[in-house]
C-alpha cells in the first residue's frame, strides 16, 4: 500500500519543497495550512497533494484537523513543520501565546491526537523541524511560559524551538518499543517567508533580512533533513535524536538534553491542551 506523509505549513517553504519531494519518493501528501486557496493551488502546482485546512493558532481546528486524519487508512510520516515569529507578543483565541501555540502546544496536541493512528501503521515516523536557535534559550522559562513578564522575538523563538526539541525527546521515550519514532532537526538558515509577511518589524526584520539574504541557503535545501529522516533506511528504529543540516545526528544543546525539564513540559502542555 503507497505510504502516506502528512506535512503540517505545507503551503510554503520547507514544508512545501518536503511535500514536493515526498511525492518524488511515492509518498501519497496531505499538506496543512490556514488558508484553503494557497493549498488548493499549491497542491496543483506540484501534482497532486491533498490538502487540509487548519489554523494551528486555534485548538479546536487542530483538533478537528486531527479526527478528519484519523479517518485516513494510514499515516506513515507525520512532519511538525508549522512555524512564526513574531516581533510583538500576540494573544490566540485559546488565550496562549502566539509562538507558543504555534510552534509547540499544536504541534504537541495534533501528534498526541494521531499517535494510534501511527501506532496502527508502524513503523512510522514523526519529524519535528526544530532549529539550530534553539542553543540561544538561556533557560527553560517555565516561571514565564506565556511570556507574560517579558517578550522578545528571539528569546521567545529560541525558548519555542527548545520546547521542540524537548518534546521530542519526550515522546520518544514514551513511544519506545511500539514502532514509531521520533526526532527532530536543524533545516539550516533558508529563505523562506518566516517573518517576511509583517510579523517581523524594526530591527528585528531588517536583522533577518540581511542574516537570510546573505547566508540563506535555497528553500529545497530546506527539505533535505525532514525528506532523509522520512526516507532514509539507516534512520529505521532511530529515535529521540536530533539532526542538522549533513543529516547526521548531532546534540542539541545541554538545555534540550535535559530528560527532568522533557517531562516537566510534557505535563505542562498537556493541561492546556486539554489532553
Amino acid at each position: 500500500m503507497q505510504k502516506t506523509a502528512v506535512i503540517t505549513g505545507g503551503n510554503s517553504g520547507i514544508g512545501l519543497e518536503t511535500a514536493r519531494a515526498l511525492m518524488g519518493h511515492g509518498f501519497r501528501v496531505i499538506i496543512t495550512g490556514r488558508d484553503g486557496a494557497k493549498l488548493e493551488a499549491v497542491a496543483r502546482a506540484i501534482g497532486g497533494a491533498e490538502v487540509r485546512v487548519a489554523d494551528f493558532a486555534l485548538f479546536a481546528q487542530v483538533r478537528a484537523l486531527a479526527e478528519q486524519l484519523k479517518a485516513e487508512p494510514r499515516i506513515d510520516v507525520l512532519v511538525n513543520n508549522i512555524g512564526v515569529a513574531l516581533t510583538q507578543r500576540r494573544v490566540t483565541p485559546d488565550g496562549n501565546e502566539t509562538m507558543l501555540q504555534v510552534n509547540h502546544l499544536s504541534a504537541f496536541l495534533l501528534t498526541n491526537l494521531l499517535v494510534d493512528k501511527l501506532k496502527a501503521g508502524a513503523p512510522a515516523r514523526i519529524i519535528n523541524v526544530a532549529s539550530r536557535a534553539h542553543r540561544g534559550a538561556r533557560d527553560f522559562g517555565f516561571d514565564d511560559f506565556q511570556f507574560a513578564r517579558a517578550y522578545n522575538v528571539g528569546k521567545a523563538y529560541a525558548r519555542t524551538k527548545l520546547y521542540n526539541v524537548l518534546f521530542t525527546r519526550e515522546l520518544a521515550r514514551r513511544l519506545a518499543g511500539t514502532g514509531v519514532t521520533a526526532n527532530a532537526l536543524h533545516p539550516g538558515v533558508i529563505r523562506t517567508q518566516i517573518g517576511m509577511d509583517g510579523d517581523l518589524k524594526g530591527i528585528a526584520n531588517f536583522v533577518w533580512s540581511i542574516l537570510v539574504r546573505l547566508r540563506g541557503s535555497p528553500v529545497e535545501e530546506g527539505a533535505r533533513v525532514p525528506v532523509y529522516l522520512a526516507t532514509a533506511p539507516e534512520v529505521e528504529g532511530m529515535t529521540g535524536k536530533y539532526f542538522s543540516t549533513d543529516c547526521r545526528e548531532t546534540e542539541p544543546s545541554a538545555l534540550g538534553r535535559d530528560d527532568a525539564a522533557a517531562r516537566r513540559l510534557w505535563e505542562m502542555s498537556e493541561k492546556i491542551v486539554g489532553l
